[in-house]
């Protein structure tokens, strides 16, 4: 194998490490346990949530993503947002695209609950986790959100 290829097979395979531990903080419901969970996603927030926040994700700030395709067969589209105006207007114009593709929110950059609970009120119909977006940016280098990763692109 060259060094590029063994390079990508690392980065593929801490990718899925990342994902797969970001999905865990989350349980996977059904259509039917989401409707029910809308009230109390944006009325309160857990307590793991409470605990974590602030979240920083000291490598991301708001800004220009370049698009471009990715290679992540499997990977459930996520999206990267934080609690401030670009995101807010990111996702009030990519919410239903989100909806459709049905995916996951991580909030990477909150100040305070109520900030989460405002993009949670933005949101509605999506599931939105806070958590640290450093990693994942690192190894799929860039350094901007708002933006959206799927199996094949990524894109703001």
């Amino acid at each position: 194998m060259t060094a590029m290829t063994l390079m990508n097979t690392w980065r593929r395979r801490m990718l899925c490490c990342v994902l797969a531990g970001l999905l865990a903080a989350c349980s996977s419901t059904g259509p039917g346990d989401r409707q029910a969970e809308r009230p109390k996603q944006i009325s309160s927030l857990a307590p793991w949530e409470a605990e974590m926040l602030p979240v920083v994700s000291w490598s991301l700030s708001p800004g220009p993503v370049e698009s471009r395709a990715v290679d992540i067969p499997g990977l459930r589209p996520v999206f990267l947002i934080g609690d401030d105006s670009l995101s807010k207007s990111w996702l009030r114009l990519w919410r239903d695209k989100l909806r459709r593709l049905n995916a996951l929110g991580l909030v990477v950059n909150v100040a305070s609950p109520e900030g989460l609970l405002e993009l949670r009120q933005l949101a509605v119909g999506l599931r939105l986790i806070p958590v640290t977006g450093d990693d994942l940016a690192t190894l799929l280098e860039f350094s901007h959100y708002p933006v959206l990763v799927t199996a094949t692109y990524i894109e703001q």
